[in-house]
């Protein structure tokens, strides 16, 4: 009953302070209420209408917390009570339903405040202070928004990775990532250089942006354009989604500088290497059912036949271009597509780019098939190997070879000088290396100066260029080799010459100059030069610009300088500073050209002749009228007009009675007197005396071949006849036979047997015809064949045709056999063993589509 009381007593005191509330006497019942609590800690309904006086909304001390932290109170303390403490407080009225209805108030109320607040901060603090609110999940997804929008306000990536790493069930995470991930790039990538990317790549390795950071990487690492710049990346990035692109761009810059594309280690085994158009891989058409396909040397089929037409000029084979045009696009030699679309010309512009034209647009495209940045264009070209200019809109822009956009459209022309690229605006030009351009692929600035009006390649990689009345010339990397000044400058073999008012200097490849002269004459190798009455003589060509001497006079023979000096003649060759000889003036000296690269020189002195070589080497005294260089140690010498054969010591291989004695050929001196040609060995001092009606010629060593009475035969080094003279027309085959025409056919004649092996044949055509190696289809009647001279017959002679479609040195044979009951043509292809490679029969219409009508 003690308890009953004190229960009503108390529900009593709070009802009192609920009217208080009711009639907004906020401090009355705030006091009532705190006494209250202060008298007993645990009171259901004391916290319940203290949790109702914090949440009136009129209290002067609203607060949304503290009427939650009192309502859970209530709550608990509800929880604690009997069944019959808690139908007493029915009678409050108070239950478990109406103070939860009452927390849910307050927690939808303290959501909306935090809506209302829509901020990272309200929200936690909604959802660690309301922690069993209905909006909780709400909230959460709430805060996610709030938090995603405050990074995306402030925009960088390390907002969005602690969004990350706080909300990882975030809606927003996958949004986050991705912007995460861009800022991230783009922050750590700001300056655009190459160290950059690649420490990005290094410390990122899983980013998002990796395929646009290996782009970034292997565009500014190939900027230069060089084949190293290609193979060091190739070997710093051998997994980079680019390293294909990259490969295939240093096999066409390989493929420029050494045509016989001798292809460095790692390309060996790559498949663009089968596109190596080397005499063991050309290509070669066939036909068939109605469509046209390639073939490799050995019958390989490497394009499928697909192609409706054919180019006339693909039909004879030997295909050993790298891309291939046919109806519709273009292919690789392997077959792979290049460019789609119909084709109206192709020009190849060099380090594996083509320049395709049809009615609608004009593209650049790799022969690796990418487009370098560019739809449409009105041309292009390629920067010594290194850049690629393009012209849109009537001007030139440059781009990388991997396509990246270096300079833009600003130019009237883009030429070059080796490595030095020139711009042209209007009458003017300007000048930078292709270094300089293609470092701006790395962030590197670049800009022009020193306006020319002109610009031209020079020799030895130079590049002059004028500005007003100044000229001076720079070197491949535009350091200025000839200062500029007033002058005019000329290109010479050593360097140049500058003339200046009245007075002349000239300079060597590496800009040394001389002092100035009154007057400058030039005879390759020297140069002579005046002042005063002083003549010095120099060698400008060995980078000295130093006189090699002095003298009253300098004039030239050749390659001979000869000064004079008092009394006395010098004698000068290109080979040393020092003369080669000194006589007495007067004295005549004549150059004696040679048949090699050596020279040599005649001194006259009075009625006395001496022969000298180039290292002024004393030959011998020269009795004769004239004296020429005959090749080798051997000279023609004349006396009265008749020629004789002299040795280099002096020594008479042949008196002079000749009228006329042909130069060194084989060994061997044409004859000619009484207007009969004879033949002379210098080597084994053999003479063949003159007697017959055109020049002998050597068949091998020990035959010649002789016209006698309008018909050629066969002769041996004593003079006496291995033939008859019967012969119309003498080929040669090997050693032992011989290919001789008579009575309109040829026959294959043994020089030893005297007898005929192979007769009727009406025509020779030579696939291969080497000293040592020849190779021939013949006709015989109307079949035809194939013949070697070491081999003998590779093809039978029972063919109607014969052609060959591959190469001199690797041929291929295409066969036909006509049937002329059926109608039909039998096409069988050989290999250059005579091996059956494929098989085709075909009708009228068909063949004449195969068949090469212009071999």
């Amino acid at each position: 009953m003690l308890l009953s009381g004190y229960l009503k007593a108390q529900i009593s005191q709070e009802r009192n302070a609920l009217s208080n509330l009711a009639k907004q006497k906020w401090a009355r019942a705030h006091e009532q209420l705190r006494k209250i609590l202060t008298k007993d800690s645990i009171n259901t309904t004391g916290q319940y209408v203290m949790a109702r006086y914090f949440f009136s909304p009129g209290n002067p001390d609203f607060h949304l917390d503290s009427a939650h932290y009192y309502t859970e109170a209530s709550l608990r303390d509800y929880s604690k009570l009997s069944v019959k403490q808690r139908e007493k407080i029915k009678r409050f009225p108070l239950d478990s339903m109406i103070i939860i209805r009452l927390l849910e108030q307050i927690d939808s109320a303290a959501f909306s405040r935090a809506q209302q607040s829509n901020s990272e901060t309200v929200y936690t603090n909604f959802i660690e202070k309301f922690p069993a609110a209905k909006q909780r999940s709400q909230a959460i997804k709430l805060r996610s928004k709030a938090a995603f929008a405050d990074a995306v306000e402030m925009n960088t990536y390390q907002a969005f990775s602690s969004f990350i790493s706080r909300y990882p069930e975030a809606r927003e995470l996958e949004d986050a990532k991705s912007l995460y991930e861009k800022l991230l790039f783009e922050d750590k990538t700001r300056d655009k250089r190459l160290a950059s990317y690649e420490a990005f790549l290094k410390d990122y390795p899983q980013t998002t942006y990796r395929k646009e950071v290996e782009q970034n990487i292997f565009e500014i690492s190939t900027a230069p354009g060089t084949i190293e710049s290609f193979k060091e990346y190739l070997q710093r990035y051998p997994q980079s989604n680019f390293y294909s692109q990259a490969h295939g761009l240093l096999y066409y810059l390989l493929a420029d500088e050494q045509p016989a594309r001798p292809m460095y280690g790692a390309m060996q085994n790559d498949s663009v290497t089968n596109d190596d158009p080397s005499p063991r891989r050309y290509l070669v058409p066939f036909l068939e059912k109605n469509f046209f396909g390639f073939m490799d040397s050995e019958g390989n089929e490497i394009i499928s036949a697909e192609a409706a037409d054919l180019n006339a000029e693909y039909k004879c084979g030997n295909i050993d271009e790298d891309v291939l045009v046919l109806p519709g696009k273009i292919v690789s030699r392997r077959g792979t597509l290049v460019y789609k679309g119909e084709v109206a010309s192709v020009d190849d512009l060099g380090s594996g780019f083509l320049l395709i034209e049809n009615q609608h647009c004009t593209k650049v495209i790799h022969k690796i098939g990418f487009n370098p940045g560019e739809l449409c264009v009105q041309d292009a070209k390629v920067l010594n190997g290194k850049l690629l200019a393009i012209k849109n809109d009537e001007h030139w822009s440059i781009r990388t070879l991997a396509g990246r956009l270096l300079i833009a459209s600003e130019w009237d022309n883009i030429s070059f000088a080796g490595d030095v690229i020139i711009f042209q605006r209007d009458k003017n030009f300007w000048l930078a290396t292709t270094d300089a351009i293609s470092a701006i692929a790395d962030g590197q600035t670049f800009k022009l100066k020193d306006t020319f009006e002109e610009v031209k390649p020079w020799p030895n990689g130079k590049v002059w260029a004028r500005a007003g009345k100044f000229e001076g010339v720079f070197d491949q990397h535009l350091d200025v080799i000839v200062p500029f000044k007033e002058q005019t400058l000329s290109s010479s073999f050593f360097g140049g010459v500058a003339f200046t008012n009245s007075q002349s200097a000239f300079f060597n490849h590496a800009g040394n100059t001389t002092d100035s002269y009154d007057t400058i004459l030039i005879s390759k190798p020297w140069v002579a030069a005046k002042s005063s009455i002083t003549w010095r003589l120099f060698r400008p060509l060995y980078n000295n610009l130093s006189a090699t001497a002095t003298y009253d006079s300098i004039s030239f023979a050749g390659t001979f300088a000869i000064g004079t000096r008092n009394d006395s003649l010098f004698v000068h060759g290109s080979a040393s500073a020092k003369p080669l000889i000194k006589v007495k003036h007067p004295a005549k000296i004549e150059f004696i050209p040679a048949q090699d690269s050596s020279s040599f020189f005649l001194l006259e002195q009075g009625d006395k002749k001496t022969l000298f070589n180039h290292s002024g080497q004393k030959l011998f005294a020269v009795l004769y009228d004239r004296i020429q260089h005959a090749g080798k140690d051997i000279f023609i010498v004349t006396r009265k007009d008749k020629k004789g054969l002299v040795s280099s010591d002096g020594k008479v291989l042949l008196p002079t009675e000749y009228n006329a004695i042909g130069t060194l050929s084989e060994g061997t001196v044409s004859l000619l007197k009484a207007k009969k040609f004879g033949l002379f060995d210098v080597h084994q001092k053999k003479l063949i005396k003159p007697e017959y009606s055109k020049n002998l010629s050597l068949y091998n060593r020990s035959v010649l071949i002789a016209l006698k009475t309008g018909a050629y035969g066969f002769i041996g080094w004593d003079n006496k006849p291995l033939s008859e003279f019967e012969f119309i027309e003498i080929q040669h085959w090997n050693d032992t036979l011989a290919w001789v025409k008579k009575n309109f056919q040829w026959q294959l004649y043994n020089l030893k047997t005297k007898k005929t092996e192979l007769d009727k044949i009406k025509s020779i055509k030579f696939i291969l015809d080497k000293s040592d190696d020849k190779l021939a289809i013949i006709q015989q009647d109307n079949s035809y064949g194939v013949i070697h001279s070491r081999r003998g017959m590779v093809i039978p002679l029972n063919f109607s045709d014969i052609v060959n479609v591959g190469s001199a040195e690797r041929p291929m044979y295409f066969t036909e056999k006509h049937v002329e009951e059926a109608s039909i043509f039998v096409v069988i292809y050989y290999n250059s063993e005579g091996k059956m490679l494929r098989k085709e029969i075909y009708e009228q219409d068909d063949y004449e589509k195969i068949y090469c009508a212009d071999h």
